[in-house]
C-alpha cells in the first residue's frame, strides 16, 4: 500500500499538470521567414501567410530602396502584431511593426500586411534620408510621401486622386497651409488616414510634376540640417511662401468629380439621408443624418464632407455611437438673416481606398413667425 504522503505527492503532481494545461500558452513567434533583405516575424500559426509574402516583401524592399535614394538599411525586420492596431517604425534599428488589429486586416490580411509594410518601408527610407527629422512640423510630409511611394509600388496611384478632393475641402474649411499642417497633432487628432495624408500628398505630387520625380527626396535630405521652411525653399527653388501659394492655387483649381471608382464593389453607398427638422427658421440649425453602407468598413468620418451650396461652407460629420457604424450626423447652421427658401447641399464621401461618391440633399428655411 502507498503511504499517505506518496498519495499527496501524486495528487499534487496531477493538479499541477492540469493547471499548466489550462493556462494560455503565448503564441510562438518565428523569426525565420525572410529573404536577402527582409525578415518577417509573426505568430507561428500564421507562418503560411508570412511565407507567401516573403518574395513580395523582398521586391518591395528593392523598389523602396531605389525610390528613397538607396538609403534603406541592408536588413529590415518586419513584425506583424495581431494585438496592436497602429504601425511603428524604428529607423535606427531598422524594425517595422505592422499593427494587424484592424477590421481591414481581418477581411484581407495579406493585402493589408503588404500595403502597410510597403508604407512603413517607404517611411524608413525617408527617415534615414532625413537623419530622423520626423517632427511635429514635418510629419505631414512623411505621411504624404509614404502614401505616394506605397501606392506607386502596388500600382494603385489612382487612389491618391481622392487626396486632391480632400485637400480642396480642407482648404475651404481653412485647414490647408503650412501653418495648419505644421501642427500635426492638432490637425490629425492623432489619426492616420487619407485625410491626414492628403495635404502632404497634394503638395509633393505637385512638385514632382513641376520639378521632377526626385524633387521631394531633396526636401527630405535638406531636413537633416535645416528647418521645414528653409528645406522647402532649398528643394523647391523658391521661398516657402511662394511654394505655398502655388500649392494652394493648384488645389483651388481642382474640380472635385462626382465619382472616383477604385473598386466598384467596395465603394461606399449612402442608404439614407434625413434632414431634421424638415424646415427650420433663421438662427437655428439643420441636422443632417447620413447612413452609409460601407462594405470594407474603411469609410471614416474624416472622409465625409458636407457643403452648403447656399454659402459654400464645408463641414464634417461625427459618428453617432448610439446608431451604430456608418451612421453620421452633422448640423448645418442657418444664420439669423438667412432668407426663407429651399436650399441645397452636397455630401461627398472618400473612403480609405480612394473611392469617391457625391450625393445631393436639400433643406427648407421658413420665415420667422411662420406656423409651419
Amino acid at each position: 500500500m502507498c503511504r499517505p504522503r506518496y498519495i499527496c505527492v501524486i495528487l499534487i503532481a496531477i493538479l499541477a499538470s492540469l493547471l499548466m494545461a489550462s493556462m494560455p500558452v503565448p503564441a510562438q513567434r518565428s523569426g525565420n521567414i525572410g529573404s536577402e533583405h527582409v525578415r518577417l516575424r509573426m505568430p507561428a500559426d500564421r507562418e503560411t501567410l508570412g511565407r507567401d509574402l516573403a518574395a513580395e516583401l523582398e521586391r518591395c524592399y528593392l523598389y523602396m530602396n531605389r525610390a528613397a535614394g538607396s538609403d534603406l538599411p541592408r536588413k529590415v525586420l518586419i513584425v506583424a502584431n495581431w494585438e496592436q492596431a497602429e504601425n511603428s517604425c524604428d529607423w535606427q534599428n531598422a524594425v517595422i511593426t505592422v499593427g494587424m488589429n484592424k477590421s481591414a486586416a481581418v477581411s484581407d490580411p495579406r493585402a493589408y500586411l503588404l500595403q502597410n509594410a510597403a508604407k512603413e518601408m517607404a517611411r524608413l527610407g525617408l527617415l534615414v534620408l532625413s537623419g530622423g527629422s520626423r517632427r511635429e512640423d514635418t510629419e505631414f510630409l512623411f505621411e504624404g510621401m509614404s502614401q505616394i511611394l506605397s501606392h506607386e509600388y502596388d500600382h494603385t496611384s489612382r487612389t491618391l486622386e481622392g487626396a486632391w478632393a480632400i485637400s480642396k475641402y480642407l482648404d475651404e474649411m481653412k485647414l490647408l497651409g503650412f501653418a495648419t499642417q505644421r501642427s500635426w497633432s492638432t490637425f490629425s487628432s492623432g489619426k492616420i488616414s487619407l485625410r491626414s495624408a492628403a495635404p502632404g500628398i497634394s503638395l509633393l505630387t505637385m512638385y514632382r510634376e513641376l520639378l521632377g520625380r526626385d524633387s521631394p527626396l531633396k526636401l527630405f535630405e535638406a531636413l537633416k540640417k535645416n528647418s521645414l521652411l528653409a528645406s522647402i525653399a532649398l528643394a523647391f527653388r523658391a521661398p516657402a511662401a511662394e511654394v505655398e501659394s502655388t500649392w494652394l492655387k493648384r488645389v483651388r483649381e481642382y474640380q472635385v468629380p462626382e465619382e472616383i471608382t477604385i473598386n466598384a464593389d467596395e465603394s461606399p453607398r449612402l442608404l439614407q439621408t434625413a434632414v431634421v427638422p424638415g424646415s427650420v427658421k433663421p438662427g437655428s440649425a439643420v441636422e443632417v443624418q447620413l447612413y452609409f453602407k460601407d462594405r470594407n468598413n474603411n469609410l471614416l468620418t474624416d472622409g465625409v464632407f458636407i457643403q452648403d451650396e447656399r454659402n459654400g461652407n464645408v463641414l464634417q460629420p461625427g459618428a453617432d455611437p448610439d446608431k451604430g457604424a456608418g451612421y453620421f450626423t452633422a448640423k448645418i447652421p442657418v444664420e439669423p438673416n438667412c432668407p426663407a427658401g429651399n436650399y441645397k447641399f452636397s455630401v461627398t464621401a472618400v473612403d480609405e481606398s480612394g473611392n469617391l461618391r457625391t450625393w445631393p440633399g436639400s433643406y427648407k428655411v421658413i420665415e420667422v413667425g411662420s406656423g409651419q
